[in-house]
């Protein structure tokens, strides 16, 4: 079955990326490139705020000096990483500019822009990029407008109209997830500035709701279960409806609705360290900083549950545990997933202990497919395999991402309370046809003392002639050091503060490994605590324990 799927797949793949090419070489033409120029408007009849968008810029205070750059010094270089492109080409930039020093050089390198990208080219012309370009230009129209010349200005409208009209004809052609909601954003800021755009408005609103009652589950969360797309959404969702409020718009009753919910999402997901977990597919998201913008537009998120979005959340006093007990998403919002199934991360004091590897979408695709094994992730593996099988080829993943194969099931999972503890147990099948085995994991966190106690149970349920090896990892944080005591069934894990916590195995291999860190922009070194072994028993029981030093 897997076999038809795998064939179907790359036969969609060979044709989607011939329609693609052909695409390409029609966007390059001059005649699609006069339909997109179907109007220059005089003057723009709103002008957003440029403070909103400052959360969308990184959270470093360095202002950017520009006023001795030349146009051709940034367009002529060639920049060969492909986040430094976008980032470039987005122009968020601009938020950071020396407003005083640098209008006039700024005017000449979005002219300069204009002249070398007037026509379609395929890096430069990605939607997403464009979103953010045409939300960054107009939103700093103190600078990129300021005292400007009617040839700049008629240059700058149309090239706003052009790239305006292209996401409108192609935004459908992306995959569901947040991309489409920043595309709309800047069609639904499109229609809000020009009367001439005013249809923009009124189709951004309408495919924001679709896109909306598609991609969220009913409580507020991305059904690609991915923390970063929370960020992601609530950022561009509010900053949406603060559009609307300055140009004194309705509101939508469904984007009131989404804001509450996505945002409650947002309120589950935040934590002491100020860094969401790294949990299918996410990058490492530092939210101190949207935290205060929140605080500042009276923003008050609540959430009272705990489980979202197929996690648990477990806080007590300073300490603090996200546990994955979710399905795999569906086929197409599972394009960024990794199989991570009964996977922790856990927080002391503000300092995050135990994480997941992270996605590394920001470094190579080689690194984002390494990434999707279970092993990337602090939980149990089997035979070196992972609870969810991706497609491998290089054709289908350029087409479709994380294509899964394979996926397992949630089969039981329970959350209890008493006076004593918490406790939080989940089982699954993704291992029943490869090794014959179901896998279920329990996580018991004291309230009196701190002290944390798991159980990993695995029960044969068919009979599949394999020998099995297990290997349950421990991903430390970077920067964190670990340390294997005498006795060899504990380690010692020193966190920067001072503190220090034991991780106890004292029936099994406990050995420490090299390992890397992908959650952020660049591979980072850190280490893994394992706890290995193999057996054939019907029945297998593993016991581990982290406990604070006193």
């Amino acid at each position: 079955m897997y076999n038809i799927k795998s064939i179907k797949l790359y036969f969609f793949s060979i044709t989607k990326l011939i329609v693609l090419k052909l695409k390409i070489f029609y966007f390059s033409t001059s005649y699609y490139n006069k339909k997109l120029s179907n109007i220059i408007p005089d003057r723009m009849f709103y002008v957003p705020s440029t403070f909103l968008i400052s959360p969308l810029v990184n959270s470093d205070n360095e202002i950017y000096q520009i006023a001795n750059t030349s146009s051709n010094q940034i367009w002529n270089e060639n920049i060969k990483n492909n986040l430094e492109f976008k980032n470039l080409h987005s122009f968020l930039w601009l938020t950071k500019i020396d407003r005083k020093e640098s209008r006039d050089s700024a005017q000449t390198i979005i002219s300069g822009w204009i002249d070398k990208y007037y026509k379609y080219e395929i890096n430069s012309w990605n939607k997403e990029t464009i979103a953010k370009r045409i939300i960054a230009w107009v939103s700093n129209s103190d600078i990129t407008l300021h005292k400007s010349e009617h040839a700049y200005k008629k240059k700058f409208f149309s090239s706003l109209i052009k790239q305006s009209n292209f996401l409108v004809k192609n935004i459908k052609s992306l995959p569901l997830n947040s991309s489409r909601i920043i595309c709309y954003a800047a069609i639904i800021l499109s229609g809000l500035i020009f009367k001439e755009s005013s249809l923009n408005f009124k189709l951004g609103i309408k495919e924001l709701e679709k896109i909306i009652s598609t991609y969220f589950d009913n409580s507020g969360f991305p059904k690609s279960r991915n923390p970063e797309e929370v960020f992601v959404c609530i950022q561009y969702l509010i900053l949406i409806r603060e559009w609307l409020k300055e140009a004194h718009k309705p509101i939508p009753e469904f984007l009131n609705n989404i804001i509450i919910k996505c945002g409650n999402c947002y309120n589950f997901l935040t934590n002491s360290h100020k860094k969401f977990p790294l949990f299918n597919g996410a990058s490492e998201i530092v939210h101190e900083k949207y935290d205060l913008f929140l605080k500042r537009f009276k923003y008050d998120f609540k959430n009272d549950y705990n489980e979202i979005g197929g996690l648990y959340k477990i806080k007590k006093n300073k300490m603090e545990l996200f546990f994955d007990v979710g399905n795999p998403p569906a086929d197409k919002f599972s394009n960024k997933y990794q199989a991570g199934c009964l996977a922790f991360e856990l927080i002391s004091k503000k300092e995050k202990i135990i994480c997941n590897t992270g996605y590394g979408k920001y470094i190579d695709s080689k690194i984002s497919l390494l990434s999707c094994s279970t092993a990337a992730h602090s939980t149990l593996s089997l035979n070196d395999t992972s609870s969810s099988q991706f497609e491998k080829s290089t054709t289908i993943r350029k087409v479709y991402g994380n294509s899964l194969i394979n996926s397992h099931k949630i089969l039981y999972k329970q959350f209890t309370e008493n006076e004593e503890s918490f406790s939080l147990c989940a089982t699954h099948d993704g291992y029943e046809k490869l090794c014959g085995y179901h896998h279920k994991r329990t996580i018991k966190v004291l309230k009196k003392e701190n002290k944390i106690y798991g159980i990993d149970e695995l029960k044969k349920i068919r009979n599949v002639p394999v020998e099995v090896f297990y290997s349950i990892r421990f991903h430390i944080y970077p920067g964190i050091k670990v340390v294997k005591t005498k006795g060899g069934d504990t380690v010692l894990i020193n966190l920067q503060s001072g503190e220090g916590w034991l991780l106890k195995s004292i029936e099994n291999n406990l050995n420490i490994e090299k390992n890397i860190f992908f959650g952020r922009k660049k591979i980072l070194n850190n280490e893994c605590i394992c706890i290995s072994g193999s057996f054939n028993e019907p029945e297998t029981i593993i016991n581990w324990q982290i406990e604070k030093v006193k």
